[in-house]
């Protein structure tokens, strides 16, 4: 069962990796047109909306895959104190935490989401996109995260331990 946690927790950090990575090739492309359009005096609407965009869309999506890599800032001067069942216990109940309020801010964003959809919302910017259409990466990038979380309480949980979750070194990941 742990190694099934372990191959899904890789796939979905590797394939929001690759998305948050897309994300900023697309965020890229659009900052380049912009820049080209107004050296030549030309009016793209919407290039900085769809910027924004991206750049929501690569941090959201982005947060799994550091997860993944173990690249998220952990502050272990108190952990680096404790030893055995009480690391355990400690560590556990913060990822714990981490995956309650991932989850929180996920299903929020799904209802935002939602609602934006039901009314047909649309943005402030000159092209008028439906808003729920830029909001549905951004949620899902949040979900899969909370995902990932929720499968590495349960990995732990199976295993008594929190081996892999912490990186003891810099080049240490899920692989």
């Amino acid at each position: 069962m742990v190694e099934i946690l372990d191959k899904i927790i890789l796939i979905i950090c590797r394939l929001c990796g690759f998305l948050a990575a897309l994300a900023i090739v697309i965020l890229t492309g659009l900052v380049v047109t912009s820049i080209v359009s107004r050296a030549i005096g030309t009016y793209v609407p919407g290039l900085t909306d769809y910027a924004a965009y991206c750049l929501a869309w690569a941090g959201s999506l982005g947060m799994a895959y550091t997860f993944g890599q173990h690249g998220h800032i952990r502050v272990e001067m108190l952990v680096d104190q404790m030893r055995g069942k009480l690391r355990y216990v400690f560590e556990l109940a913060v990822l714990l935490l981490a995956a309650l309020m991932a989850s929180y801010l996920a299903w929020f964003l799904i209802k935002m989401t939602y609602t934006s959809w039901t009314y047909e919302d649309r943005s402030d910017g000159s092209d008028e996109i439906l808003i729920w259409i830029p909001q549905v990466p951004f949620a899902a990038g949040f979900s899969l995260f909370a995902l990932v979380l929720i499968f590495a309480v349960l990995r732990a949980l199976l295993r008594g331990d929190l081996e892999g979750l912490a990186a003891t070194k810099q080049s240490e990941s899920w692989e």
